[in-house]
């Protein structure tokens, strides 16, 4: 809902917007991890190779190589 939509539904009281994150003006994704005995470094560190660097960020990103099969 946009900022307009807010105040015409709220008014003056627009409630508060938890985890909004202003540059992608966006909710925050959350992956929990529920277990026993779970490394966390390894996970953080297996996921952080999964990111975008900074070039790529800026490239298009069709370019990319899909990593995935084709699907039927």
């Amino acid at each position: 809902m946009s900022e307009e939509e807010r105040e015409l539904h709220f008014g003056d009281t627009l409630p508060s917007i938890p985890d909004w994150d202003d540059e992608w003006d966006d909710w925050v994704t959350k992956l929990v991890f529920i277990g026993i005995d779970m490394d966390r470094a390894e996970i953080e560190r297996t996921l952080d190779e999964t990111l975008l660097t900074e070039e790529e960020m800026l490239m298009n990103w069709r370019e990319l190589k899909d990593p995935f099969p084709a699907w039927s």
